[in-house]
């Protein structure tokens, strides 16, 4: 091995990260080097810098199918909102800037108006559909407008400001933060708390929640904390003046990630299903291409004369019907849901297109 514009490369010339399943998700981690976590931003030259030192071989050309809003699409299938599902598909980041911008677009609208509305939006409202994207992801996984403002500050002024966005989405799309609810209310444990636990108790943590979810291909992540409990005045007896006191519940520090291991644990189990299903389905010569999996897309490098069925490969099997993911026959959505995809080519990793 030797070092190479900051890289270990390999006597072939190229980098060979080791791949990990550290996260609790079971998504893929990616070390030495970690090539999934490149610098990120809009127009980011140091992101531009590390990309330029990857460049196919003579002859070749890397390839790249992504899943289009794949999380997105499974926080609507957990939530049980077919409308959700739909703009996730077609663009829930634009349908939601829409409405900030005082130009909402109509749940009437066919699929093809909705396509064009919300291309056109993005182009011309860069900063408002960054915004509805920040809004759209950190709500989906209960990120609270304090959270908000303090990770975005140039994009939430105010804790206030991101209450009001944050509001409006949820008005929009009542099913999520219901979903939030009804989920950490049946992975919580309450059971477990003594019946005759008095105000004056100190909860322990034994009486405190601890339970499990598993998603639809079996993967499991264990949860302690996800709802806090205590006993909190409600009233008083109209005879005798006794203050009355009951259960409430608020969310613990488990509810985040309770909320978020659904959506990514099934999406990972996705993308590894589909890398299998390239590999062993059509080994030569796509799945022979196969060099990298970067979150929720598949990056591959074919000779020249091959990257058209690596590309079209990589579709059928990427966007087929998901078994696991059964959808309700009154939604009028098929039998199984389906996740949309992108593809781009390029000779550089810099420049994909």
């Amino acid at each position: 091995m030797r070092i190479e514009k900051g890289f270990p490369v390999g006597a072939d010339g190229r980098t060979h990260p080791h791949f990990t399943h550290n996260p609790s998700s079971l998504r893929f981690s990616c070390v030495n080097p970690n090539l999934q976590n490149i610098p990120r931003g809009n127009d980011s030259e140091v992101q531009k810098w590390v990309k330029e030192c990857f460049v196919a071989p003579s002859g070749s050309l890397f390839w790249e199918r992504d899943f289009s809003a794949i999380e997105a699409v499974l926080v609507g299938y957990f939530a049980g909102a077919p409308d959700y599902i739909r703009f996730a598909k077609l663009g829930v980041h634009a349908y939601l800037a829409s409405h900030i911008a005082g130009r909402p677009a109509s749940l009437d609208w066919s699929d093809t108006d909705l396509r064009g509305y919300f291309k056109a939006l993005k182009r011309d409202e860069p900063v408002i559909y960054d915004t509805a994207k920040r809004v759209v992801h950190l709500s989906n996984y209960m990120g609270t407008p304090r959270k908000m403002h303090y990770e975005y500050p140039e994009t939430f002024k105010t804790i206030k400001s991101a209450n009001n966005l944050q509001g409006l989405y949820f008005d929009l799309f009542p099913a999520i933060k219901s979903w939030h609810v009804q989920l950490c209310l049946s992975v919580d444990a309450a059971k477990r708390r003594p019946r005759d636990m008095g105000v004056e108790d100190q909860l322990t943590p034994w009486s405190l929640g601890v339970c499990q979810v598993k998603n639809p291909f079996g993967y499991v992540h264990r949860f302690y904390n996800v709802l806090d409990w205590s006993k909190e005045p409600v009233g008083e007896d109209p005879l005798t003046r006794e203050v009355k006191y009951d259960w409430r519940w608020h969310f613990g520090e488990d509810a985040k990630r309770l909320a978020s291991i659904l959506p990514q644990s099934t999406a990972a189990a996705i993308i590894k299903k589909a890398a299998k299903g390239i590999w062993y389905q059509h080994r030569d010569p796509v799945g022979e291409s196969l060099r990298l999996l970067i979150h929720d897309s598949i990056f591959g490098e074919s000779r020249k004369e091959a990257v058209e069925e690596c590309l079209e490969v990589s579709r059928v099997i990427m966007e087929a019907p998901i078994p696991e993911l059964p959808l309700d026959p009154t939604w009028g959505m098929g039998e199984f849901l389906t996740v949309g995809s992108e593809a781009k080519i390029g000779k550089s990793w810099a420049e994909m297109h």
